[in-house]
Parts: C-alpha cells; structure tokens; sequence
C-alpha cells in the first residue's frame, strides 16, 4: 500500500533531530500513512481543483515531520536520494509516487553513451543521476544548480550513489554572464532568479553563465540531452545555449507553467527545427522537443 508498503521510503534515518521525530517517523509509516490513503488516492488520480490547497495545508503537511526528518527514495536502477517529508520533492513523491520518472526516462532515449548531458536545474539529483547512467560509459553530465544548500544536497546524492560522472556547476543560467539575485524560497528547491517567490525568505546575488560559454570552455564536446527546469527562467537558457543547440541537436526536456510561458520557448526552439512532443505519461506542464528529422 504506497510507496512505504514498496520499500520507498526504507525507514532509513538521516539527520533525525531527537527521539520524538525518530517516533513521530514510525508512526507516520505505520498508522498515518495508511489513515490518509483516501486523500493519496484522490491527490494522485484527480486533478486540481478548489480545496486541494486547504487540505494539503491542514492536514498534509501538519502530518508529515519537520525537518530535519527525511526519508530515501528509491528509484531507477539501484539509484537513491535521500528527501526532507515537507519539502515539495518529497511530499510529491509521498502523494503521487515516482516524480516525473516517465519524463526523465523518455529522456534518456536519446541520450548517447560517451556524450555530454546538462541538467540545468540540477535541483537534489533526480534526474543528473539517471542520466549519469545513460550517458555511460564515458560520457559526463554537467549539473547546474546555483542555490548553495542545494548544491551541497546534489554534491550529496551523487556521492551517496557513486555518480562520479557528474559534475556540478554552481551557478545560475541565463542568456548572458556575470551575477543575477536570487530569490530564495521557503522550499529551497523551488527557488529561483526568474520569479520572486510568494514564501520568499531572503534575496542574494549568485554567479550567472550561459550554457554557451561553459559549452565552449570544454571544448565544444557533443551534448545529446538537455534537461532546462528552472523555474521560470527556461528561454533565457534556452536562448544562452543557442550555438550549442545548433550545433548539436540535443533532446530538450523542459517545464513550461501554461501557454503564456511556453508559447516564446516554443517559437525559439521551432526556430532552430525543433517540434513539440508530450509523450503519454508526461505531466501537462513538461515538454520533449526533438529536431526533425
């Protein structure tokens, strides 16, 4: 029954603060996890719509043990990275099961053994670590995540998996170089240097590139795949990768919140030859662009 019953979440402790969150654990596992199973059920096969909000403030997250607390997530083959209960990652991965694996694996069809991988929006791992095997043996993926406590989860789980093929640029992507504000949220992992976020919590200044520069600096290597999630800020990237994308041709996944923002992406990349796909599975929000053929 869920992801605890499947040996998801293993029970494996990580930077438990005391005895009564290592409690407050066990009986979520075991007592809570179950009681809850309708609003899981109606979380994972219903859409959103008016109260979701509500329940999922008042009864969700109040259910869930603050952090430090987490949990690991197991997926792929053999891959894990440990999650905080109420961080969004997580209580995705608690409430609808395995996050944007169908996107992830899609993606990695068309990554090439030996090539380069980019993962802008590197985040905790989840997907650097897929296509870290994809793209062996002898390829790279490059990683970029510029908030430094997620860099340091990221440099973490690669550790924690032995994804020595994985390297991580922190810093912030954009159509040109130099520095950006940041602006951190309550969830680290939703922050972002696009869009102020509602929980904002402090504002800082962080390196920005182009995926154009760090491309050149290596040499011009072969890229296969591109991951762009960054919270907004995907044309800018997109826009700062335009010789590479040219030159190589690379599958691009990305998340575009509505038509508003994925209407620019897609004339950029319908400029280059690219054409839209959403293979059956994907999230409404996320997009596979391939080159024609």
């Amino acid at each position: 029954d869920g992801l605890a019953d499947r040996g998801v979440c293993d029970g494996v402790n990580h930077n438990i603060g005391s005895d009564f969150d290592m409690d407050y654990r066990e009986r979520y596992h075991r007592v809570i996890w179950r009681l809850l199973w309708p609003v899981r059920v109606w979380f994972r096969h219903f859409p959103i719509h008016r109260g979701k909000g509500l329940i999922y403030r008042w009864i969700i997250l109040p259910a869930l043990p603050p952090k430090p607390a987490a949990f690991d997530y197991r997926f792929g083959d053999r891959l894990r990275v440990s999650l905080f209960y109420r961080e969004d990652l997580g209580t995705n991965v608690l409430f609808g099961g395995d996050y944007e694996i169908g996107e992830v694996r899609e993606l990695c069809r068309h990554a090439v053994p030996g090539s380069i991988a980019i993962d802008a929006g590197g985040n905790i791992g989840l997907t650097s670590l897929e296509l870290s095997q994809a793209v062996a043996p002898g390829g790279k993926v490059i990683a970029f995540e510029p908030h430094p406590d997620t860099a340091a989860r990221l440099r973490q789980n690669l550790a924690l998996n032995n994804a020595g093929n994985v390297e991580v640029e922190e810093v912030a992507l954009a159509d040109r170089t130099g520095s950006i504000v940041f602006h951190e949220s309550a969830d680290p992992t939703l922050s972002s240097a696009s869009v102020i976020p509602p929980d904002l919590q402090r504002s800082f200044e962080v390196p920005v590139t182009t995926i154009d520069t760090i491309w050149h600096k290596r040499g011009d290597p072969h890229v296969s795949v591109l991951k762009v999630d960054i919270e907004g800020g995907e044309l800018a990237a997109l826009q700062g990768a335009g010789d590479m994308l040219k030159a190589c041709q690379p599958a691009v996944l990305l998340e575009a919140w509505g038509e508003e923002q994925r209407r620019p992406i897609e004339a950029y990349l319908m400029s280059l030859g690219y054409t839209a796909h959403q293979p059956v599975g994907f999230e409404q929000r996320n997009y596979l662009y391939l080159r024609q053929s």
